[in-house]
């Protein structure tokens, strides 16, 4: 009988997944998996196996579509010996670069957008019958998804091998509205559509039954979540607003830890949601709240519609509703434009808003963002120089409030188990800080409490309790 159960394992067609970029890929990329298990493809962990590679890619970072020819050039070879092997190029560079990577690459038989993630099935099966490429790109339309019905919704998406199961994530939205001039997400992921929120829930809880502890929730702007559901009627929300509304139903689900969520935009922030985080401690202590400049002309230049002085009140909402939480933000140094008084003004948000930790970045052009054809670009070396100020900075001062945890006790969420140290477990305090802790137990997916021992930039050290 073992044997037979071998046999036809080893008979399923085989599939790996190879995903870059944010945590939407990841989601998206589950769901992809998902798809083809139902088709009954087996995962493998190792892209040499497969019988179908899927490339989920990333446009978000500079020379994006240039990572993804190098790795087609490599599965040239194996193309041109194995012809049944079968590769898909899907994600937002599928969708930004369309037919001319098809021109480009002879790899390739399947492009796919993130738009289009639900016709990969049916994708690979054309391929395979008429062995010509197969293209999908473009996106859904609000209308279209409006009409989806609870039973269309996916199985449980299958969790990445490697990624640990103890936090999963979820699209609740897809594409954004916002327009900002850097930004490439519009044309990469379309305009915002909403998950019905009892698919949210079902997922949750589907999560929850295969062994999650913590769920965050994705959006391009989680904060406009349902407002498309409620101009189509689909929804009634409260005066909290629809996302404050799910982030509560969720947060009901009885044995879920941890409830998280990103990206938050700050020029529709809402004081209700500030206020959740006084009263439901499933969203734990840290917010991450992207800020991109202190400048009022560069964040015009922008688009962002906020101030720096509307982005502070925000940051007193959460501090007014929890003292100590923790605060993290995205910013661009070098925006085309931005002087030296410009940069100052960022400089001394940083020191202003006391951030636990920053992820900043160069500005670099993206084809197709009206950034990218303004005339004003910023010399890479003075980029590089105020990129090193800024950091030096906020290191300085995620340093210190890392040391300012020893000697206390926190609860930890354990994550994932070293691969580098024997007994060693990570997981994340309520303040979202990193955590190294010894243990002979096996710490995974437990929720402890722990005294905070000693620390550097990156985690903190600790001991259980």
């Amino acid at each position: 009988m073992e044997t037979t159960l071998t046999q036809e394992k080893n008979n399923k067609l085989k599939v790996h997944i190879e995903t870059w970029g944010c945590q939407m890929n990841v989601a998206d990329s589950e769901h992809m998996l998902s798809l083809m298990k139902l088709q009954d493809y087996q995962w493998v962990p190792n892209a040499d196996d497969a019988d179908l590679l899927i490339l989920n890619t990333c446009h978000i970072r500079e020379k994006a579509k240039h990572k993804v020819m190098s790795r087609l050039g490599l599965l040239r070879q194996r193309k041109e010996s194995d012809p049944n092997f079968v590769v898909a190029v899907a994600g937002c560079v599928a969708q930004a670069e369309g037919k001319k990577l098809l021109e480009q690459s002879s790899a390739i038989d399947i492009l796919l957008g993130p738009g289009k993630i639900k016709e990969l099935p049916r994708l690979v099966n054309e391929f395979k019958e008429s062995r010509k490429k197969q293209v999908a790109t473009g996106f859904a339309k609000k209308t279209d998804a409006a009409e989806e019905t609870e039973e269309e919704f996916p199985i449980t998406p299958v969790p990445l091998t490697g990624k640990n199961e103890v936090t999963r994530y979820i699209n609740i939205q897809q594409g954004c509205d916002n327009f900002c001039t850097f930004c490439v997400v519009p044309f990469t992921r379309g305009r915002e559509i909403s998950e019905k929120p009892a698919n949210v829930l079902k997922q949750v809880e589907q999560f929850i039954a295969t062994g999650a502890k913590e769920v965050t929730l994705l959006g391009q702007n989680v904060n406009s979540y349902g407002h498309d559901l409620v101009e189509k009627g689909l929804l009634t929300a409260s005066a909290d607003g629809p996302f404050v509304d799910l982030l509560k139903e969720v947060a009901k689900i009885e044995s879920l830890s941890r409830l998280r969520f990103t990206t938050s935009n700050p020029h529709d922030f809402t004081k209700p949601l500030a206020d959740l985080f006084r009263t439901e401690p499933k969203l734990g202590k840290h917010i991450h709240l992207p800020v991109q400049s202190g400048s009022d002309r560069i964040l015009a230049a922008m688009k962002r519609k906020v101030t720096q002085e509307e982005y502070l009140e925000r940051l007193r909402w959460l501090r007014d509703a929890v003292p100590d939480i923790s605060i993290s933000t995205d910013l661009i140094v070098g925006f085309p434009g931005e002087t030296e008084e410009d940069f100052e003004q960022t400089y001394e948000l940083v020191k202003k808003a006391e951030y636990s930790f920053v992820f900043s970045f160069a500005y670099s052009p993206r084809k197709g963002t009206a950034a990218a054809r303004f005339v004003d670009q910023v010399p890479l070396s003075v980029k590089t120089e105020r990129l090193a100020r800024l950091n030096a900075l906020q290191d300085a001062a995620t340093l210190a409030q890392n040391r300012a945890e020893i000697g206390k006790e926190r609860i930890a969420l354990f994550h994932y188990k070293s691969k580098k140290e024997e007994n060693v477990y990570y997981g994340k305090t309520e303040h979202f800080r990193l955590v190294r802790v010894p243990s002979g137990r096996d710490l995974l997916g437990m929720e402890l409490p722990v005294l905070i021992e000693d620390a550097n930039k990156t985690a903190l050290t600790a001991k259980l309790l």
